[in-house]
Protein backbone atom coordinates (compact mmCIF):
# COMPACT_ATOMS: atom_id res chain seq x y z
CA UNK A 1 0.00 0.00 0.00
CA UNK A 2 1.44 3.51 -0.84
CA UNK A 3 1.37 6.64 1.49
CA UNK A 4 -1.11 8.23 -0.76
CA UNK A 5 -3.10 4.99 -0.52
CA UNK A 6 -2.72 4.84 3.43
CA UNK A 7 -3.63 8.15 4.01
CA UNK A 8 -6.77 7.93 1.68
CA UNK A 9 -7.69 4.98 4.00
CA UNK A 10 -7.34 6.39 6.85
CA UNK A 11 -9.56 9.93 6.16
CA UNK A 12 -12.30 6.94 5.10
CA UNK A 13 -11.72 5.18 8.45
CA UNK A 14 -12.30 8.91 9.64
CA UNK A 15 -15.03 9.81 8.15
CA UNK A 16 -16.76 6.68 8.66
CA UNK A 17 -16.12 7.08 12.41
CA UNK A 18 -17.60 10.43 12.78
CA UNK A 19 -20.90 8.97 11.17
CA UNK A 20 -20.61 6.48 13.50
CA UNK A 21 -20.28 8.89 16.43
CA UNK A 22 -23.38 11.29 15.30
CA UNK A 23 -25.77 8.14 14.66
CA UNK A 24 -24.71 5.59 17.46
CA UNK A 25 -24.79 3.16 14.92
CA UNK A 26 -21.61 0.83 14.29
CA UNK A 27 -22.51 -0.90 11.21
CA UNK A 28 -20.59 1.31 9.45
CA UNK A 29 -17.34 0.27 10.88
CA UNK A 30 -17.73 -3.59 11.12
CA UNK A 31 -15.80 -3.52 7.96
CA UNK A 32 -13.23 -1.90 9.41
CA UNK A 33 -12.39 -3.92 12.21
CA UNK A 34 -11.02 -7.35 13.15
CA UNK A 35 -13.42 -10.30 13.74
CA UNK A 36 -13.19 -11.08 17.72
CA UNK A 37 -13.21 -7.35 18.05
CA UNK A 38 -16.79 -6.61 16.35
CA UNK A 39 -18.76 -8.36 19.07
CA UNK A 40 -17.89 -5.28 21.52
CA UNK A 41 -17.92 -2.87 18.61
CA UNK A 42 -21.58 -1.43 19.78
CA UNK A 43 -20.41 -1.11 23.06
CA UNK A 44 -17.01 0.33 22.42
CA UNK A 45 -18.72 3.12 20.13
CA UNK A 46 -20.92 3.71 23.44
CA UNK A 47 -18.44 3.99 25.71
CA UNK A 48 -16.29 6.35 23.42
CA UNK A 49 -19.32 8.51 22.29
CA UNK A 50 -20.29 9.26 25.81
CA UNK A 51 -16.68 10.04 27.27
CA UNK A 52 -16.20 12.14 23.96
CA UNK A 53 -19.24 14.04 25.10
CA UNK A 54 -18.35 14.59 28.77
CA UNK A 55 -15.19 16.07 27.48
CA UNK A 56 -16.15 18.05 24.54
CA UNK A 57 -19.17 19.36 27.41
CA UNK A 58 -15.89 20.35 29.97
CA UNK A 59 -14.57 21.90 26.42
CA UNK A 60 -17.39 24.13 25.68
CA UNK A 61 -18.44 25.32 29.37
CA UNK A 62 -14.82 26.14 29.76
CA UNK A 63 -15.02 28.38 26.23
CA UNK A 64 -18.21 29.66 26.98
CA UNK A 65 -18.60 30.22 31.09
CA UNK A 66 -22.02 32.96 31.03
CA UNK A 67 -23.86 30.75 29.34
CA UNK A 68 -23.17 27.59 31.05
CA UNK A 69 -24.19 29.62 34.44
CA UNK A 70 -27.37 31.07 32.66
CA UNK A 71 -28.75 27.61 31.34
CA UNK A 72 -27.63 25.44 34.22
CA UNK A 73 -25.99 22.34 34.91
CA UNK A 74 -28.88 20.64 34.01
CA UNK A 75 -29.63 22.28 30.72
CA UNK A 76 -26.25 23.10 29.79
CA UNK A 77 -25.51 19.12 29.50
CA UNK A 78 -27.64 18.39 27.26
CA UNK A 79 -27.34 21.18 25.00
CA UNK A 80 -23.49 20.50 24.77
CA UNK A 81 -24.14 16.94 23.82
CA UNK A 82 -26.50 18.37 20.85
CA UNK A 83 -24.19 20.25 19.56
CA UNK A 84 -21.75 18.17 19.55
CA UNK A 85 -23.57 15.69 18.09
CA UNK A 86 -24.23 18.38 15.42
CA UNK A 87 -21.06 20.01 15.44
CA UNK A 88 -18.41 17.26 16.34
CA UNK A 89 -14.51 18.39 17.04
CA UNK A 90 -12.99 18.07 13.68
CA UNK A 91 -9.44 19.01 15.86
CA UNK A 92 -7.53 17.22 18.90
CA UNK A 93 -7.64 20.60 20.96
CA UNK A 94 -10.85 20.81 22.18
CA UNK A 95 -10.08 23.94 23.56
CA UNK A 96 -10.27 25.39 19.62
CA UNK A 97 -13.57 23.85 19.15
CA UNK A 98 -17.35 25.46 19.81
CA UNK A 99 -16.77 28.52 17.24
CA UNK A 100 -21.01 28.06 15.94
CA UNK A 101 -22.35 27.89 19.02
CA UNK A 102 -24.03 31.31 19.16
CA UNK A 103 -25.56 30.52 16.08
CA UNK A 104 -26.82 27.05 17.53
CA UNK A 105 -28.48 28.53 20.64
CA UNK A 106 -29.99 31.46 18.18
CA UNK A 107 -32.07 28.87 16.15
CA UNK A 108 -32.83 26.74 18.79
CA UNK A 109 -36.44 27.07 19.57
CA UNK A 110 -36.67 25.66 23.26
CA UNK A 111 -34.14 28.20 24.13
CA UNK A 112 -36.10 31.54 22.83
CA UNK A 113 -37.26 32.67 26.01
CA UNK A 114 -33.17 33.69 26.39
CA UNK A 115 -33.01 35.91 23.54
CA UNK A 116 -29.62 36.91 24.91
CA UNK A 117 -27.88 34.14 25.27
CA UNK A 118 -26.44 33.75 21.60
CA UNK A 119 -25.03 37.23 21.83
CA UNK A 120 -23.15 36.15 25.71
CA UNK A 121 -21.73 33.17 23.78
CA UNK A 122 -20.65 35.64 21.72
CA UNK A 123 -19.26 38.02 24.13
CA UNK A 124 -17.86 34.95 26.01
CA UNK A 125 -16.22 33.71 22.80
CA UNK A 126 -14.93 37.31 22.23
CA UNK A 127 -12.63 37.10 26.19
CA UNK A 128 -11.81 33.67 25.29
CA UNK A 129 -10.06 35.01 22.01
CA UNK A 130 -8.48 38.12 23.89
CA UNK A 131 -7.62 35.62 26.94
CA UNK A 132 -5.78 33.52 24.16
CA UNK A 133 -4.47 36.16 22.17
CA UNK A 134 -0.34 36.67 21.11
CA UNK A 135 1.00 39.32 23.37
CA UNK A 136 1.81 42.64 22.15
CA UNK A 137 4.72 44.53 23.81
CA UNK A 138 3.13 48.18 24.19
CA UNK A 139 5.59 51.05 22.56
CA UNK A 140 4.09 53.87 24.20
CA UNK A 141 6.85 55.89 23.11
CA UNK A 142 5.07 56.18 19.88
CA UNK A 143 2.32 58.22 21.66
CA UNK A 144 4.70 61.54 20.87
CA UNK A 145 3.56 61.39 17.43
CA UNK A 146 0.26 62.56 18.60
CA UNK A 147 2.14 65.85 19.11
CA UNK A 148 3.92 66.13 15.35
CA UNK A 149 2.39 64.26 13.10
CA UNK A 150 -0.55 65.38 11.12
CA UNK A 151 -3.31 62.87 12.10
CA UNK A 152 -3.99 62.02 8.57
CA UNK A 153 -0.74 59.91 8.64
CA UNK A 154 -1.50 58.13 12.12
CA UNK A 155 -2.47 54.50 12.67
CA UNK A 156 -3.31 53.69 16.50
CA UNK A 157 -2.95 50.09 17.30
CA UNK A 158 -5.22 47.83 19.80
CA UNK A 159 -3.65 45.75 22.30
CA UNK A 160 -4.25 42.00 21.91
CA UNK A 161 -7.39 40.82 21.46
CA UNK A 162 -9.45 43.67 21.49
CA UNK A 163 -12.98 43.29 20.17
CA UNK A 164 -16.23 44.95 20.40
CA UNK A 165 -19.88 43.57 20.42
CA UNK A 166 -22.66 45.34 20.27
CA UNK A 167 -25.91 43.87 20.96
CA UNK A 168 -29.72 44.98 21.68
CA UNK A 169 -29.37 42.95 24.83
CA UNK A 170 -27.55 44.24 28.47
CA UNK A 171 -24.55 41.66 27.92
CA UNK A 172 -22.00 43.70 29.84
CA UNK A 173 -24.40 43.98 32.88
CA UNK A 174 -25.02 39.82 32.30
CA UNK A 175 -21.67 39.15 32.01
CA UNK A 176 -20.51 41.70 34.98
CA UNK A 177 -23.10 39.85 36.91
CA UNK A 178 -21.28 36.81 36.67
CA UNK A 179 -17.49 37.80 36.53
CA UNK A 180 -16.94 40.64 37.82
CA UNK A 181 -15.95 40.61 42.18
CA UNK A 182 -17.39 43.63 42.72
CA UNK A 183 -20.59 43.03 40.93
CA UNK A 184 -20.98 39.54 42.37
CA UNK A 185 -20.65 40.75 46.03
CA UNK A 186 -23.42 43.07 46.20
CA UNK A 187 -26.43 41.49 47.94
CA UNK A 188 -28.64 41.00 44.57
CA UNK A 189 -26.10 40.65 41.75
CA UNK A 190 -28.58 40.38 39.33
CA UNK A 191 -30.14 43.96 40.10
CA UNK A 192 -29.12 45.78 37.84
CA UNK A 193 -29.80 42.85 34.84
CA UNK A 194 -32.93 42.67 35.46
CA UNK A 195 -33.58 46.24 35.37
CA UNK A 196 -31.62 46.51 32.31
CA UNK A 197 -33.60 43.19 30.31
CA UNK A 198 -36.91 45.07 31.44
CA UNK A 199 -35.91 47.89 29.79
CA UNK A 200 -34.61 46.25 26.86
CA UNK A 201 -31.34 48.20 26.72
CA UNK A 202 -28.77 47.52 24.97
CA UNK A 203 -25.33 47.73 25.18
CA UNK A 204 -21.71 47.23 23.15
CA UNK A 205 -18.97 45.36 24.78
CA UNK A 206 -15.57 46.46 24.75
CA UNK A 207 -13.22 43.41 25.40
CA UNK A 208 -9.62 43.95 25.51
CA UNK A 209 -6.40 41.84 27.47
CA UNK A 210 -5.09 44.32 30.46
CA UNK A 211 -2.04 43.06 31.00
CA UNK A 212 -2.79 38.98 31.54
CA UNK A 213 -6.42 39.93 32.91
CA UNK A 214 -9.10 40.60 30.39
CA UNK A 215 -11.60 43.49 30.46
CA UNK A 216 -15.15 43.94 29.72
CA UNK A 217 -16.51 47.77 29.58
CA UNK A 218 -19.89 48.89 28.51
CA UNK A 219 -19.01 51.94 25.80
CA UNK A 220 -21.51 54.45 24.37
CA UNK A 221 -22.21 54.78 20.85
CA UNK A 222 -19.17 57.67 19.70
CA UNK A 223 -17.03 56.02 21.66
CA UNK A 224 -17.98 52.76 19.65
CA UNK A 225 -17.82 54.24 16.31
CA UNK A 226 -13.81 55.04 17.10
CA UNK A 227 -12.95 52.15 18.37
CA UNK A 228 -14.18 50.58 15.19
CA UNK A 229 -12.95 52.74 12.98
CA UNK A 230 -9.39 53.59 14.79
CA UNK A 231 -8.64 50.24 15.83
CA UNK A 232 -10.31 48.05 14.29
CA UNK A 233 -10.63 48.67 10.73
CA UNK A 234 -7.19 50.23 10.91
CA UNK A 235 -8.61 53.91 9.08
CA UNK A 236 -6.59 56.75 9.60
CA UNK A 237 -6.49 58.83 12.52
CA UNK A 238 -8.30 61.69 10.72
CA UNK A 239 -11.00 59.58 9.28
CA UNK A 240 -12.04 57.77 12.73
CA UNK A 241 -12.14 61.35 14.41
CA UNK A 242 -15.07 62.13 12.30
CA UNK A 243 -17.45 60.78 14.74
CA UNK A 244 -20.12 63.00 16.17
CA UNK A 245 -20.24 63.29 19.75
CA UNK A 246 -16.38 62.03 20.68
CA UNK A 247 -14.16 63.71 22.51
CA UNK A 248 -10.55 61.70 21.66
CA UNK A 249 -9.17 64.57 24.07
CA UNK A 250 -11.26 63.26 27.14
CA UNK A 251 -10.51 59.47 25.83
CA UNK A 252 -6.78 59.01 24.97
CA UNK A 253 -5.64 59.21 29.10
CA UNK A 254 -7.71 56.67 29.99
CA UNK A 255 -7.29 54.74 27.00
CA UNK A 256 -3.63 54.61 27.64
CA UNK A 257 -3.93 53.51 31.11
CA UNK A 258 -6.16 50.88 30.98
CA UNK A 259 -4.28 49.21 27.91
CA UNK A 260 -6.05 49.55 24.82
CA UNK A 261 -2.97 50.97 22.65
CA UNK A 262 -0.23 49.48 21.83
CA UNK A 263 1.48 51.73 19.25
CA UNK A 264 0.41 54.49 17.14
CA UNK A 265 2.27 53.91 13.41
CA UNK A 266 3.25 56.77 10.88
CA UNK A 267 2.18 56.35 6.84
CA UNK A 268 4.74 56.73 5.11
Amino acid sequence: MTTTEAFEREQIRQRLLMQALRSGQAGALTGWTRTPARADLARGLAVYTANAAVNAERALGARYPTVQALLGEETFGPMARAFWRQWPPERGDLAQWGDPLPDFLAEAEQLAELPYLADMARLDAAVAQAEGAADVAPDLMTLMRLGDTAPDRLLLRPTAGLALLHSAHPVVSIWRAHHDPVQMAQPDPLADVRVALDGRRAETALVWRQGWRVQVAAVEAPTADFLRRALLQARPLAEALDVPGFDVEAWLAPAVADGLLARIDVIA
